[in-house]
């Protein structure tokens, strides 16, 4: 058996989401706590949230772009809760030029800065980097309407992924929870 030297990132509850605003908050580090609400709230990558001007995203309700992976169309509506933490640290950061970009960490410092933030407010056992925002939010849709088959068919779509059983693994649907599915027919007869 081999295993691999790169270790996939672990989904956030929602708790710890909140954590890790309020732990860059504090820093006084907004573009963060903006980039992981971003993060979960639009599924996207790093390499697409990395290309976001304030252009694109202030004022609007809609961000359309290419996903740099897959080079597919994409158009995301942006709620109104995220819509205003824009605008928030849009004008807090004294309205920077609309032509720079949001987020301007590199892939490796922002999941530097991910991984010591999850550590100072004591997220344990969990592998944390940009990815993990993705997978939070993706884990967040599928819990919040009942572990459905239809909901993980819509999110193997948003996330371009081949298959529902990808998306499955993606999502963290460990063993366990599967037992759990399977036992609970016990209370069926």
């Amino acid at each position: 058996m081999t295993t691999s030297i790169y270790k996939t990132s672990d989904y956030l509850t929602t708790d710890e989401i909140h954590r890790l605003i309020r732990y860059f908050k504090k820093l006084g580090n907004l573009r963060m706590c903006l980039l992981i609400e971003f993060g979960v709230k639009t599924l996207l990558r790093y390499s697409d949230l990395s290309r976001i001007q304030w252009v694109d995203i202030v004022g609007k309700d809609t961000l359309i772009l290419n996903e740099k992976k897959t080079n597919k169309r994409r158009e995301i509506s942006i709620g109104k809760t995220l819509r205003e933490s824009i605008e928030t640290t849009y004008n807090e950061l004294k309205q920077p030029n609309k032509e720079e970009f949001v987020f301007q960490y590199t892939l490796q410092h922002t999941n530097l800065l991910l991984k010591e933030g999850g550590r100072d407010v004591k997220i344990r056992n969990k592998n944390i980097s940009t990815h993990s925002l993705r997978k939070s939010g993706s884990r967040f849709i599928w819990d919040s309407n009942g572990c459905s088959d239809e909901y993980l068919i819509k999110l193997s779509s948003i996330l371009n992924h081949s298959s529902s059983s990808i998306t499955r693994r993606y999502l963290g649907i460990s063993r366990e929870e599967i037992k759990d599915i399977y036992e609970s027919f016990d209370d069926l007869m």
